[in-house]
């Protein structure tokens, strides 16, 4: 090509293959090179250059290509396409429509001067324009070809570059759209960039792009046709000649052996454009031979290679129909096959379901009717004629009942005799003696938990008939022996011993002296813990207890010891009447608060209330 060639980038999809063996020129690719219609001159190639971005050094465009299909893989959660599919278009005809053309290749014309920082502000243009990226450039100035294949004077250099895009948008793992207008502006950034004259744009020509080797051929069939056009001038010559006069024949009986060797070229060229003119070519100017048949190794015409592609695609269209069919065919017993097991899954289930629902409900029925023990194991008879026999319900609330009469009546015997022990014993016993147990009995009988101060007096005169502590305490310990034998052999008293402690504790104080002083400090205490409840119930401004009242309130229960539900109702019923009837809830929850202390482990704060 020349040096006034004008602007042109044609992009297309890359052939990544041979798009790596043209631009490595690699020994096998320049030997398969026609030289008569594109020659590469290996003594120009090293005013080649190339550029590759560095994050893809080492890199090679398959692995480029594997690395695009996992990422819209990854972004889109759909397998790239990569194969032509046959779609309805608007008309409702059916056409092909190209797969995905990930990386993408454009030859660009260029300049004798034109260098590789020229291509890159175009290339960055290019990216900050659409998003493309270009991942290298090649610059070739080794290419060309000859006009007259005999003659090397006639060569023409096609300087021009290489350039391999990832047309790839890495965000949405979608490829970049480029319409007809977007690619005219390319053209135009083309020639601005690189400072050239902008080619004629295709809407105005009417023109279909060339790629390289049809460029080629049709710069060759210009030349053609002006050799021709010569050829034929010299055929009217030899015409003429043999109509002219015999005079003139015999002037020019003998040709000349520039004639004889024009006439002879033109013969030789004839047939080799005839033969190139009829033998189908590849994309790279490869000639199609026959590999088998009478025609081995022969050239495949144009018309050939038709009519076998017809045949190949009425044999694809077949083979296409019949793998549908057999997709279909297979898509229909898989499904059927997918409907029968899950039905035999299910009744599996089903039958599964029945077992273990027979089995449950075997298993409530023995519940219901076999009696269990404590730990729920089956209840087998032992001994007798029904030895190792399952024991019913009915027949062990019968066995039952049988132990419980015969324990009944054991225990009512006891009881008769331990209430002629007990008379026997009460009748040696002095008259106070007996009131004090009957006092403890009573108390017991109404859930006190402590003596009134008139009861104590009564229990210390009655037990003043012992000179010392531990005489007293032991008069204590003897008086509540004989408060729980009344209760045990009284049918109609069913008391708590838990409940007695408290009454036991008092009286321990009365025997040892110090049930004055204990008392004074509970009341002392006690009335300091509805003071403090009634306070933080009157304030408007508290929700919660304090942690001074808290402690007040904790400092009771700690001395009493005793059960704390009982003291925050004890509490509560003195405080309650004293706080405002419309803060007593919040009052209440404050107290159930401290109440459950141990429960929720509250931390009360300084001051005001939390």
């Amino acid at each position: 090509m020349s040096t006034t060639a004008k602007a042109s980038d044609h992009v297309k999809p890359c052939n990544i293959e041979q798009s790596e063996r043209h631009n490595r020129r690699d020994a096998d690719y320049i030997a398969s090179l026609n030289p008569r219609t594109l020659y590469v001159r290996t003594e120009l190639s090293h005013n080649n250059e190339s550029y590759v971005v560095p994050d893809l050094k080492g890199v090679t465009l398959q692995q480029h290509y594997d690395a695009i299909k996992a990422m819209v893989k990854q972004k889109t959660g759909r397998a790239m396409q990569e194969k032509k599919v046959t779609v309805i278009g608007k008309n409702g005809k059916p056409k092909e429509r190209n797969g995905s053309s990930p990386i993408r290749e454009s030859v660009v014309n260029i300049k004798p001067d034109t260098t590789m920082s020229d291509l890159l502000k175009y290339t960055e243009k290019v990216c900050q324009r659409w998003g493309v990226r270009a991942i290298q450039i090649h610059i070739h100035k080794d290419e060309g070809h000859y006009t007259n294949p005999d003659d090397p004077s006639t060569w023409q250099p096609n300087l021009h570059a290489h350039i391999i895009w990832d047309w790839m948008n890495h965000e949405t793992g979608k490829s970049f759209k480029l319409g007809k207008k977007d690619m005219e502006e390319l053209q135009d950034m083309a020639a601005e960039t690189l400072e050239m004259e902008r080619g004629k744009r295709k809407s105005e020509t009417g023109a279909e792009h060339l790629e390289r080797n049809d460029y080629i051929i049709q710069k060759q069939e210009e030349e053609k046709k002006k050799n021709q056009a010569d050829i034929e001038k010299q055929k009217k010559e030899l015409a003429d000649m043999a109509q002219a006069s015999i005079l003139d024949k015999l002037l020019h009986s003998g040709l000349s052996p520039a004639v004889r060797k024009a006439i002879e070229e033109e013969r030789t060229i004839h047939k080799e454009e005839l033969r190139q003119a009829t033998t189908a070519v590849d994309e790279n100017g490869y000639p199609y031979v026959w590999t088998s048949g009478n025609k081995k190794d022969q050239p495949v015409t144009w018309e050939e290679l038709a009519k076998v592609r017809e045949k190949e695609k009425k044999k694809a269209e077949i083979q296409a129909k019949e793998d549908k069919d057999a997709a279909l065919a297979k898509a229909k017993a898989d499904k059927e096959a997918a409907v029968a097991k899950a039905k035999a899954e299910a009744k599996a289930e089903h039958d599964a379901d029945i077992a273990e629902m027979k089995k449950v409900h075997a298993g409530l029925i023995d519940k219901e009717r076999y009696a269990t023990n404590e730990k729920g194991n089956t209840i087998y008879w032992s001994g007798g004629s029904k030895d190792g026999q399952k024991v019913t319900k009915d027949e062990r609330i019968k066995w039952l009942g049988d132990q419980l009469k015969e324990s009944e009546e054991a225990n009512n015997a006891l009881c008769e005799r331990l209430k002629d022990l007990r008379e026997l014993i009460f009748a040696a016993c002095s008259l106070n003696f007996k009131k004090v147990v009957q006092i403890i009995v009573d108390q017991w009988k109404a859930g006190l938990r402590q003596f009134t101060k008139d009861l104590k007096d009564f229990l210390l005169k009655a037990m003043s008939v012992e000179k010392t502590t531990e005489g007293r305490k032991t008069y204590v310990n003897d008086a509540f022996d004989f408060a729980k034998m009344l209760a045990k052999t009284d049918p109609d008293l069913e008391l708590d011993d838990k409940a007695l402690k408290p009454l036991y504790d008092d009286a321990l104080k009365i025997a040892d002296g110090t049930w004055e002083s204990y008392h004074q400090k509970r009341d002392q205490l006690f009335d300091a813990a509805v003071i403090a409840l009634v306070e933080m119930g009157n304030c408007q401004n508290q929700r919660h207890l304090n942690q001074k009242q808290a402690n007040i309130i904790e400092a009771f229960l700690a001395f009493d010891g005793g059960d704390r539900i009982q003291l925050c109702e004890e509490i509560w019923n003195v405080a309650s009447p004293k706080v405002n009837y419309y803060w007593r809830d919040g009052t209440f929850d404050a107290l159930e608060e401290l109440r459950t202390r141990e429960l929720n482990h509250r931390t009360y704060g300084n001051g005001r209330g939390l």
